[in-house]
């Protein structure tokens, strides 16, 4: 075909090139692609195609990759997170099973890797290293170097995910080092979660054999992790975003070693701003040249990751295009993958598949009988630990404060005006565990809550977590939860008044994106008017990261209230011992 000697599938004419490999923009381009394969691109082309689109001029990039993202953290399953992110002009994903592993185990991972078989989009993985994140809560599985064994060897593994557990590493604990050797043994990548690490531990870290790290905040971060062979994951997703402080720390020299990505990326915010086109966008108005920042989406992660024939628009590479509207608002106009159109002008061009998730996967939440009493909780001294809930900070404080009980030492919440009841109820493996704690900040000031937010999104063990200023509606929400196999619950005055199943493995759901991002956003807008929720606190993201042992200062897991500084479980009671 290259050669003229017989015509190719299809011809794309008048195309303005992005030429990620030499730098440059290249007019009035011809595109020839022939079974899913680019066969010739550029000027003076001698082939020749059974059909022609001309492209007027367009701008067309390779299609863009996602150097790490957990696409359960969309609340979507694979096929449908690839509908979402497709008209965007993603065309592969590297993703992070690591949620749904902790709930379902290897399991959950094997259904992620078959259903994304199904996806329009490429869909790779980094198995997840740290199943359970600590020891210090119940979560629904754990995987061992062993364990990981039999999922290492498929070609759709690309390496380890990131590498969490750095004190692990620098200790040279068992588990950890086998699951680095297991993955350098087989010529496989590791990457990096390393915030804050410097000096002699960063190097003993990369030493390792880490390659990445999306955890950068700093031009020192970027510096000495550059330095030591290691990648930059420039993020801007639904959690986290880090291009803005990072992008200062780009220069000529150093461009080749930066990669884009969202490592969350929730479908409201996806409709509302894009996906990796919009880290691009981002980027380019923090002033990083308009090629560079398109060949951090494509080239350089495809050269990071091994995958020869994604990331450039040339002989012998995936026919994976997107077509821009211009280099300042990246506007996705079009998009390709394998050389078939699969999205235009943000709407999906593909019949949606019909897929049923395992059963195993669909009853996933198991919870011992509770009553009300199940969140009584005993503060004898009146003086209690509490969770201090930060707008916009995943950091929470460690607040001492004066509570009001009635006879028997019990916390009564309703008495002390902003103050709610935390509760985190294993669902895994029914045992009956109920962390209670208390948060403030979840509550307008001078407002009542009057009922509970349930969620089964809950980091990272996802058990239930709910929070309350009665324990009626606390009780009626984890029932809930439990009815619908996972999701989010609102209750008010022992009314369920909104919800969002996420039916699978309590984290997703098979519906359809733009169905979810609409539930969502209602549940949103219900939380902050009607249980007067601040604005600026995330009902959903808050609470589900108030279980979170790694993260200072205070936390609350199934076991009980946890002091992430001292890396101990303390009570509730602040003048017990």
């Amino acid at each position: 075909c290259v050669l003229g000697r017989e015509p190719c599938a299809l011809r794309l004419k008048n195309a303005t090139l992005i030429d990620v490999l030499s730098g440059e923009l290249i007019e009035k381009a011809d595109i020839f692609i022939d079974c899913g394969k680019i066969i010739d691109a550029g000027l003076s082309c001698k082939a020749t195609a059974i059909d022609t689109v001309d492209l007027n001029g367009a701008l067309v990039a390779p299609g863009l990759i996602d150097a790490h993202v957990h696409i359960e953290s969309g609340m979507l399953t694979p096929v449908q997170f690839a509908r979402l992110v497709a008209p965007c002009g993603t065309t592969t994903i590297i993703a992070d099973p690591h949620e749904i592993g902790n709930v379902l185990g290897l399991d959950g991972i094997r259904f992620m890797m078959r259903e994304a078989k199904k996806a329009e989009i490429t869909v790779k993985f980094m198995l997840p290293s740290c199943v359970p994140a600590t020891p210090f809560e119940t979560s629904g599985a754990h995987l061992s170097a062993e364990d990981l064994q039999e999922l290492i060897e498929d070609p759709d593994v690309l390496g380890l995910a990131e590498l969490m557990n750095v004190p692990g590493v620098l200790s040279c604990e068992e588990d950890i080092l086998k699951k680095v050797q297991m993955t350098l043994l087989r010529d496989k990548l590791i990457d990096g979660h390393s915030p804050l690490t410097a000096g002699a531990d960063l190097s003993a870290y990369a030493a390792a054999g880490v390659t990445s790290d999306h955890e950068c905040s700093t031009e020192a971060e970027v510096s000495e992790r550059i330095s030591r062979g290691m990648r930059i994951f420039m993020r801007e997703g639904s959690a986290g975003q880090n291009v803005s402080a990072l992008c200062p720390t780009i220069n000529g020299k150093n461009c080749r070693h930066f990669c884009l990505c969202t490592d969350d990326a929730s479908p409201d915010d996806v409709f509302a701003k894009g996906h990796i086109n919009n880290v691009i966008r981002r980027a380019v108005a923090c002033g990083v040249d308009s090629i560079e920042a398109i060949r951090m989406a494509t080239i350089n992660t495809a050269e990071h990751f091994g995958l020869k024939s994604k990331g450039a628009i040339a002989p012998g590479r995936d026919a994976d295009l997107v077509i821009f509207d211009n280099l300042r608002d990246f506007n996705v106009k079009a998009v390709w993958v394998a050389g078939k159109l699969v999205a235009e002008n943000g709407h999906m061009q593909t019949k949606e598949p019909c897929l049923e998730a395992p059963e195993t996967a669909l009853s996933s939440v198991h919870v011992k009988v509770l009553e009300k009493d199940s969140f009584s909780l005993v503060c004898r001294s009146g003086k209690a630990r509490v969770i201090g809930l930060r707008a916009g900070d995943l950091v929470t404080e460690h607040l001492i404060e004066a509570v009001e009980m009635d006879s028997q030492g019990l916390v009564q919440v309703g008495a002390n005006p902003g103050l709610l009841k935390l509760a985190v109820v294993e669902r895994h493996r029914t045992s009956g565990a109920i962390g209670l704690g208390l948060v403030r900040g979840m509550v307008e000031k001078g407002c009542r809550f009057n009922g509970a937010i349930a969620s089964t999104i809950a980091h990272d063990s996802h058990n239930i977590v709910v929070a309350g200023d009665n324990d009626e509606d606390m009780l009626l929400a984890v029932k809930a939860i439990e009815a619908m196999q996972g999701g989010v619950v609102l209750v008010r005055d022992g009314e369920l008044i909104a919800s969002l199943q996420l039916e699978v493995a309590g984290l997703m759901t098979q519906k359809p994106a733009i169905e979810t991002a609409g539930t969502k956003s209602q549940l949103i807008k219900t939380a902050h008017e009607r249980l007067h929720i601040p604005a600026g606190v995330h009902p959903i993201m808050s609470l589900s990261f108030l279980p979170l042992a790694v993260i200072p200062y205070l936390r609350l897991t199934d076991k009980g209230l946890f002091d992430s500084v001292s890396f101990r479980h303390v009570s509730v009671d602040a003048d017990a011992h």
